[in-house]
C-alpha cells in the first residue's frame, strides 16, 4: 500500500532542492517555460540530465514537439521569477529578459546562475508525470549570481556553503505569503498551473 498523498508531499518537502526554470519554444518560435525542482544529473559520459514534468503542464506539448529544452538554474532573490513560471500566466516571457542560446532555446541570462541546453533522448511516463531524459549539448555558469535559490519545506531559501570544513551552512528564509499559497502542500515540480 502506497503512502498517502499529503504525507508523501511532506516527506519530499524535507529534501532541499535547487530550483530551475525549464524553457523551450513552440513550433512557431513562441517561448514556453515552467518552474521545477525535479531535475538532476544522470550521467557524465555522455552528459545527461533528467527533468520530471507534470502531464497536465501547458509547456509539455512544446517540450515534446521541440525535443529540446534549456534548464536555467535560478539564483537567490528570484522567487518572483520562480512563481511566475509556476503560474498560469499566458505570456511568462513578457516581463522577463531572455536571450536565445546556441540551439535557439530561451535562456534566462539575467537570472540563471547556470544553464544547460539539452536534446531529449527518451521519455518515460511515471504516474502523473513524464521524465524527460536528455543529453546536455551546451551550457555555462555565472558565478556572480551565486548563491542559488532553494526550495525547502514549502518556502524559498538561499544559502551559501561555507569554505570552512567545520562550519554549518546558514540559511536565510525568503518565505513569502505568495510562495506559501502557491506551493502549499506541493513543490513547484508537482504544480499543474503551467
Amino acid at each position: 500500500m502506497a503512502i498517502d498523498r499529503q504525507t508523501f508531499f511532506d516527506v519530499m518537502a524535507s529534501f532541499p532542492s535547487g530550483v530551475a526554470v525549464v524553457t523551450t519554444t513552440t513550433d512557431d518560435g513562441v517561448p514556453r517555460g515552467l518552474t521545477t525542482t525535479a531535475v538532476c544529473s544522470v550521467s557524465a559520459d555522455p552528459p545527461t540530465v533528467l527533468v520530471s514534468v507534470d502531464l497536465g503542464s501547458r509547456t509539455l506539448d512544446a517540450l515534446r514537439r521541440r525535443g529540446a529544452f534549456a534548464v536555467n538554474f535560478i539564483g537567490a532573490g528570484r522567487s518572483d521569477l520562480c512563481l511566475l513560471f509556476a503560474s498560469k500566466e499566458r505570456d511568462k516571457f513578457e516581463r522577463v529578459r531572455w536571450t536565445s542560446g546556441a540551439s535557439g532555446l530561451p535562456l534566462l541570462h539575467e537570472d540563471a546562475l547556470a544553464w544547460a541546453e539539452c536534446t531529449t533522448l527518451q521519455e518515460v511516463e511515471v504516474g502523473d508525470h513524464v521524465v524527460l531524459i536528455a543529453q546536455v549539448e551546451n551550457g555555462g555558469v555565472r558565478h556572480e549570481l551565486e548563491p542559488p535559490i532553494l526550495y525547502y519545506r514549502r518556502s524559498w531559501e538561499c544559502g551559501r556553503p561555507s569554505t570552512s570544513p567545520t562550519s554549518r551552512i546558514r540559511w536565510r528564509s525568503t518565505r513569502s505569503r505568495s510562495a506559501v499559497a502557491i506551493c502549499a502542500g506541493r513543490g513547484p515540480s508537482s504544480e499543474r498551473p503551467d
